[in-house]
């Protein structure tokens, strides 16, 4: 059987990534997802050099399978990464995009990581931002619906991933809404080679969060969820509370521009409060995303990745005899 185009691009053995998420997605829980034949990702994009290199040589003393280090396709915040980059040299690198891809600061970056050797996965929210991607050297890339956690596209998981199918030639990864094996069932059979989680993630063991956090997530039921920030330009999903409230009164009451330096002001540090200092009712955002519901305990990283696979392929069983 040949292997998953996916998994042999990276070097891994199960066509699982986990998500990049800030003070979430720490060395702990990257090298628990990497040993158990997935890809952890650092989510460190906005954290300062010393961090990021702390946070790889922490996790290179955890596992010695692949992981990734995630940067944000910002002329800023490019070159400290890419420095800490040159020194370290993780195995991949995974770089998150806001809305309009720029093709020529892409194929900067990406020859510059490709020439120490390293892969590079993309994570679009758009169509056209994706063939961008491809067009500048893309090892891979990652499409990821409004259904996620955090920073949201505008656009579903089950919109965006058959188009991106029909547009790429290199391997492509669902992301938005997956968190068991009907929804990784459901992203191959749109066309992805695999599937990235966050959520389903933040509830594991492994993860250092808050207690608060992993508790507040096995609560919450449909409906929970919110997006803010649209105002910005880039609206995040996260839970109900207080702080969500605040964020989509002031977005009501004030014109975009007003709006958005308000907000910023108001959700300043918010997700530390959450995951380090446990706040999750008043000033801390949870930014997980609508499938939390399917979420009711919390596991190993292994229990989430074994069952998530062996839910894909009871799922596709039953599809090989479904009649129509």
């Amino acid at each position: 059987m040949s292997k998953n185009r996916l998994s042999a691009v990276l070097g891994i053995e199960k066509p699982v990534i986990q998500g990049p998420m800030a003070w979430i997605s720490t060395a702990p829980l990257v090298a628990a997802v990497s040993d158990n034949g997935g890809l952890g990702v650092l989510g460190v994009g906005f954290a300062p050099a010393e961090f990021i290199k702390e946070q790889i040589i922490a996790t290179r003393k955890l596992t010695s399978k692949p992981f990734g280090v995630n940067v944000i396709m910002i002329p800023e915040l490019l070159d400290h990464v890419t420095k800490v980059v040159l020194e370290e040299k993780p195995p991949v690198i995974y770089a998150d995009t806001l809305l309009g891809l720029d093709l020529e600061l892409s194929k900067k970056y990406f020859s510059i990581w490709h020439d120490l050797g390293l892969k590079v996965i993309v994570k679009a929210s758009t169509i056209q931002d994706a063939i961008t991607a491809e067009q500048a050297g893309a090892d891979a890339v990652i499409v990821k619906g409004w259904e996620g956690g955090g920073h949201t596209s505008y656009e579903a998981t089950t919109v965006l991933v058959p188009q991106a199918a029909n547009c790429l030639s290199i391997p492509l990864v669902a992301s938005g809404g997956i968190a068991d094996g009907r929804g990784m069932a459901a992203a191959i059979a749109l066309g992805a080679d695999g599937i990235e989680m966050g959520t389903v993630f933040m509830c594991a063991d492994e993860t250092v969060v808050h207690p608060n956090v992993k508790n507040a997530m096995i609560k919450a039921g449909d409906m929970e969820t919110v997006i803010t920030g649209y105002s910005t330009d880039e609206p995040c999903r996260q839970l109900k509370n207080k702080l969500s409230e605040e964020m989509i009164d002031i977005e009501n009451q004030f014109s975009k521009t007003e709006a958005a330096v308000k907000l910023k002001e108001v959700a300043e540090s918010s997700l530390k409060k959450a995951m380090l200092e446990g706040d999750v009712e008043e000033k801390g955002a949870v930014m997980a995303g609508q499938i939390v519901p399917l979420i009711t305990e919390v596991k190993s990283v292994k229990a989430i990745i074994d069952d998530v696979l062996s839910g894909y392929h009871a799922t596709i069983s039953k599809l090989a005899v479904f009649e129509v």
